[in-house]
């Protein structure tokens, strides 16, 4: 009887070599320069966090336009 380990379930998107590859050649005719790729993540797409979004909402409406003439 052989125990067998389940995979990972892995939850975020891998960036594979290939991607790597591509990003780095698309930086490098952008800059015109060699460059190298040190850290690479996916980002969330949960949507803006409610502190970041009650700021704008702040920001936004401080703007007020003044009608006197």
């Amino acid at each position: 009887m052989e125990a067998t380990i389940p995979e990972p379930i892995q939850s975020e998107p891998q960036i594979t070599e290939e991607l790597l590859v591509i990003m780095s050649s698309a930086i490098a005719a952008y800059l015109g320069k060699n460059v190298r790729i040190r850290r690479a993540r996916f980002i969330s797409n949960q949507g803006p966090s409610s502190w970041s979004q009650q700021g704008r909402v702040s920001i936004q409406s401080s703007h007020t336009f003044s009608t006197t003439k």
